[in-house]
């Protein structure tokens, strides 16, 4: 009986490999679905029509994971004019209302925290 060795170790990084793609489209999933929620109940709110604008677009990268990016469909034009802040016409400034950094951060954190845990328990 004779164990090829490059096979098992192609089929064990396969493996490997599937069980991580899967990780990680599970974690864009609940992570972009949370961070679009959190951008719509943090954005500032005059009318609510820039709030209820954050909308997720799914892509996927050449290794087969997902990808997703999360954008202001209709008022893309605002976010950096609210997040930072801008000159009026007649001088003086708009104050900033940041609400998309502290989001993006928490995002960045919830990924890794998610990707962390889905290996370790896969």
């Amino acid at each position: 009986m004779s164990i090829d060795l490059a096979n098992e170790i192609e089929k064990a990084m396969k493996e490997q490999l599937d069980l991580a793609n899967e990780v990680v489209n599970s974690a864009v999933d609940k992570i972009t679905n949370e961070t679009v929620k959190d951008l719509k109940s943090s954005s500032p709110k005059k009318s609510g029509k820039y709030a209820g604008g954050w909308k997720k677009q799914d892509g996927q990268t050449a290794t087969r994971s997902k990808s997703s990016v999360i954008h202001n469909e209709k008022h893309y034009r605002l976010t950096h004019l609210l997040e930072f802040g801008h000159a009026k016409v007649n001088g003086g400034r708009v104050a900033a209302k940041p609400h998309i950094a502290a989001v993006e951060q928490k995002a960045i954190k919830s990924f890794e925290d998610e990707i962390r845990k889905g290996i370790e328990n896969g």
